[in-house]
């Protein structure tokens, strides 16, 4: 974390305490100034970047080194950390939205952090209200993710929330809680002790300031990180209007893949999810056969982010002596000559190529990375023109 001196830190802090309500206008200007220009800007420049001039005026006004020194004792009181915008431990993918947050407020240990960063994440959302379908399908695919080594991202609320944070700490993985309220507020007060869990094992995070209560604006602009964070995003159980359906909306926005479980068409709870997948959503109806398609999905987008070491050996994707990989590798060929002439279906395809449904869903994906295989509708594939 860099020094409470440094220029950038200091500005970046006073910055995130002065606009953290109604202040995304001054917030847009990170994606072409830094913190430091920003804080020391004229209301001229802030008029000629695109301010309105009655909100560019309340910022100068209200700018002081009074802010400054408000905003560390804060700091200091509520015992966080804040990570700066710009700096090597911000997470970069946050640097893509249309109103990055100029900094974090952390809690938690700092190599947890630094791990976070390091490895491909996964971010769940769902339902407050989940049902028993919901919270078996939540802890069972946020297991699948952490027993691989893939970071789970949540939002510590009750049901399918708070389910997956817990079954990753469960398989010993790393997790990450994106709050919509401080990073030293518990909220909601029943998963006070998944909180504490959290601190101690993984990551607490959020854009607030210290002390900041949930209100009904934070969380859909939470929701805009939790999108960002993740590689993809899993949607379990939500209805059509959820903060869930906002994730994966901006996900997508993104260039996110998006999975979805599929529920009841008569469930208002699962009505979110089956317009997902009527939208060209990935089916999410395996555990294991998930994770591997996200593998497969985002190894490119991942850069130099990869899963831990774990016993037994490394967890790499490209290893040619996996068998998994060597049966993806061999039913390629079946499958594009199943899906040359005409679209077929996951199940015709199982029933023509012989191959398991976790085979073939990782094959197609590899294939329509290729550019070899496309999606003619919902659950349908064709050869590639």
């Amino acid at each position: 974390m860099p020094a409470a001196g440094d220029e950038r830190y200091r500005a970046a802090l006073a910055l995130a305490h002065m606009c953290h309500s109604g202040g995304n206008s001054i917030l847009r200007l990170l994606k072409t100034m830094s913190p430091e220009d920003i804080w020391a800007a004229s209301q001229s420049r802030l008029v000629d970047e695109s301010i309105p001039e009655s909100a560019a005026q309340r910022f100068v006004r209200s700018r002081s080194g009074q802010v400054w020194r408000e905003a560390e004792g804060s700091l200091k009181a509520a015992g966080l950390r804040f990570v700066a915008f710009g700096t090597s431990a911000y997470p970069e993918e946050l640097t893509n939205l249309s109103h990055p947050p100029v900094g974090l407020f952390i809690k938690g240990d700092e190599e947890k952090l630094e791990a976070l960063l390091r490895l491909p994440r996964i971010t769940i959302v769902g339902t407050r209200r989940a049902t028993a379908y919901g919270t078996r399908a939540a802890r069972d695919f946020a297991a699948a993710f952490a027993a691989r080594g893939v970071a789970v991202v949540s939002g510590m609320a009750l049901g399918v929330d708070g389910r997956s944070h817990e079954a990753a700490l469960d398989m010993r993985g790393l997790t990450a809680a994106v709050l919509g309220c401080g990073a030293d507020v518990v909220y909601p007060w029943r998963h006070r002790g998944l909180y504490q869990l959290i601190v101690e094992r993984g990551v607490m995070m959020s854009e607030l300031p210290p002390g900041t209560p949930p209100a009904p604006w934070t969380f859909p602009n939470r929701n805009r990180l939790l999108a960002a964070l993740g590689d993809a995003v899993v949607v379990i159980e939500g209805s059509q209007i959820s903060g869930a359906m906002q994730t994966a909306d901006q996900g997508a926005t993104l260039g996110r893949p998006v999975f979805a479980v599929p529920g009841s068409i008569y469930a208002e709870n699962h009505r979110g999810c089956n317009l997902l997948l009527r939208d060209g959503a990935v089916p999410a109806v395996d555990p294991e056969a998930t994770v591997e398609e996200f593998l497969l999905q985002t190894r490119i987008e991942r850069g130099e982010r990869r899963l831990p070491e774990r016993a037994g050996g490394a967890v790499r994707l490209e290893n040619a002596q996996d068998p998994f990989r060597e049966l993806v590798a061999a039913g390629r060929e079946a499958i594009l000559e199943a899906i040359a002439e005409r679209p077929r279906s996951i199940d015709a395809l199982v029933a023509r190529t012989g191959m398991t449904a976790r085979h073939l869903t990782a094959a197609l994906a590899e294939l329509e990375l290729a550019g070899l295989a496309t999606r003619a509708g919902p659950g349908l594939y064709i050869r590639a023109p």
